[in-house]
């Protein structure tokens, strides 16, 4: 049987940290990342969590202890995730790796919606033969996890300074535990996010013939609402610059200047956050958009009609979204080779999945291996991306890629997309991302929809926002 030689007290400490997340406090909740079926929420707390470090560390040390036995003995190292994108991934590793796969056990929960209550109930008994010993998370709830005693520093692992070098800073900003600055996890790929348009019928409708012209036309949300009205009159109603209103929230939720709430527990009401609402609601009173619901039926089809002239969307949204949706599989099918992309109005980020090692993890020196090979090993990196289209989390993979010709891609009309990604994966900044944001995001939603649709003015729906906040973090504290 595995040994999992962690005191009552660290299981009772993870107990205590899951339960805090059911009340007020620095708590937080999950985000809809990577895939359009999830749509988990949860909170948590952090501030439970700070009590019990000194006992997590201690107890930590005796289960490193059992590694090597671990190892000798052949027990199954339990990699957690909710779908099979990790596992293709994993491929690579074992490719590079002779023998690694015989230890694996690959557990996939399947359904992001339940994947949280499964890993935290696994959590509380770190005794169970199938305790996992890593785990994949998403940005959304990665804080719940990564800023408590559930996970290890990747250092502990093995993992160097010298390792992360070619990773994008923003992805080793999200999984640092806030409590004390250590890394609690790495991702193998990076999610800059961009406008995906029609390039076709930006050239019937607005004239536009490069990126740069496109750019110049949505690189502020006047200009992208002045564009949209152009679109909407010169197309003669046919055509929208987006398919739904909620299609911005990704790029306003990437641009706040400080957190909801400070660290000192003051909420805070960003300027971006009231400009979101502002241009939501423009674009609901003017009709901009088909008005669809995001992930939809209709909201899909999108791509393969005239009616939607663009989209916000990521890297892996561009193959697994606006490519699946475009009615062909090749140049002249469908809307195939019509696209392109810009920047937009402003930087952002939307997804990605961190791989992080659990508190009673039975071979951290396993789990460093995994983390080097998936993501810092450039080679095998490059080689994932040629052949799977992931934008990975390695500049030099990508820049040697790009430079390879390796970028020009025939769905964007031969566009280089990693040289459009590149940059904006540089200029992702996250440090208004905490633990509060899915749930709250959600409540400011149901103001915006309120707002929108003009049943309330904005004062009286910022006020209502900052009220749901108050009933929901009874801790946080509001300044007049």
């Amino acid at each position: 049987m595995k040994k999992k030689l962690l005191s009552a007290l660290l299981s009772t400490a993870m107990v205590a940290s899951l339960l805090v997340g059911c009340g007020g406090g620095n708590g937080g909740a999950a985000t809809n990342d990577n895939a359009a079926a999830d749509n988990s929420t949860t909170t948590t707390d952090n501030t439970a969590a700070d009590t019990q470090t000194e006992t997590a560390d201690t107890n930590t040390d005796a289960a490193a202890d059992t590694s090597s036995d671990a190892a000798a003995s052949g027990d199954k190292f339990y990699i957690y995730s909710w779908n099979t994108e990790l596992q293709e991934r994993l491929a690579y590793v074992f490719a590079a790796n002779p023998g690694m796969e015989e230890r694996i056990e690959y557990v996939n929960v399947g359904d992001s919606n339940i994947y949280q209550d499964k890993i935290d109930q696994l959590l509380q008994t770190p005794d169970a033969e199938d305790y996992p010993d890593m785990i994949a998370f998403e940005a959304g709830y990665i804080m719940k996890y990564t800023n408590s005693d559930f996970t290890i520093p990747v250092t502990d692992c093995g993992v160097t300074e010298a390792d992360l070098a070619e990773m994008y800073p923003y992805t080793i900003t999200i999984p640092t535990d806030q409590r004390d600055g250590s890394l609690k996890g790495v991702s193998w790929q990076a999610c800059p996010g961009a406008f995906m348009y029609r390039t076709d019928l930006a050239e019937s409708i607005l004239g536009v013939k490069s990126p740069e012209e496109m750019q110049a036309k949505i690189n502020s949300w006047d200009a992208f609402l002045d564009t949209a009205r152009e679109i909407k009159e010169k197309s003669g109603d046919a055509t929208r610059i987006l398919s739904s209103n909620g299609d911005v929230s990704n790029v306003f939720n990437s641009n706040k200047s400080e957190p909801w709430v400070t660290s000192d527990g003051v909420f805070h009401m960003d300027d971006a956050m009231v400009e979101y609402m502002e241009v939501s609601k423009t674009l609901e009173q003017e009709d901009l958009t088909q008005k669809t619901t995001t992930w939809t039926e209709e909201w899909n089809a999108g791509p393969s009609t005239d009616a939607v002239f663009g989209y916000f969307g990521c890297t892996w949204f561009l193959h697994w979204t606006i490519k699946a949706n475009c009615g062909g599989s090749a140049v002249g099918e469908g809307t195939y080779g019509l696209w392109n992309m810009c920047q937009g109005p402003a930087p952002y980020y939307w997804g990605g999945t961190w791989l992080g090692a659990t508190a009673g993890c039975s071979d951290k020196e396993l789990a460093g291996q995994i983390m080097k090979s998936l993501c810092c090993d450039t080679e095998i990196m490059t080689k994932m991306s040629e052949e799977t289209l992931d934008y990975v989390n390695n500049k030099s993979a990508m820049k040697a890629l790009s430079d390879a010709g390796k970028g020009a891609y025939d769905f964007l009309g031969g566009q280089d997309f990693i040289a459009v990604f590149s940059p904006l994966a540089d200029e992702v900044d996250v440090s208004w991302m905490s633990a509060y944001d899915l749930n709250v995001n959600n409540l400011l939603g149901t103001q915006i929809a309120e707002y929108q649709s003009g049943s309330k003015d904005l004062d009286t729906a910022i006020a209502d926002f900052k009220q749901s906040v108050a009933d929901a973090y009874p801790a946080v504290k509001f300044e007049d």
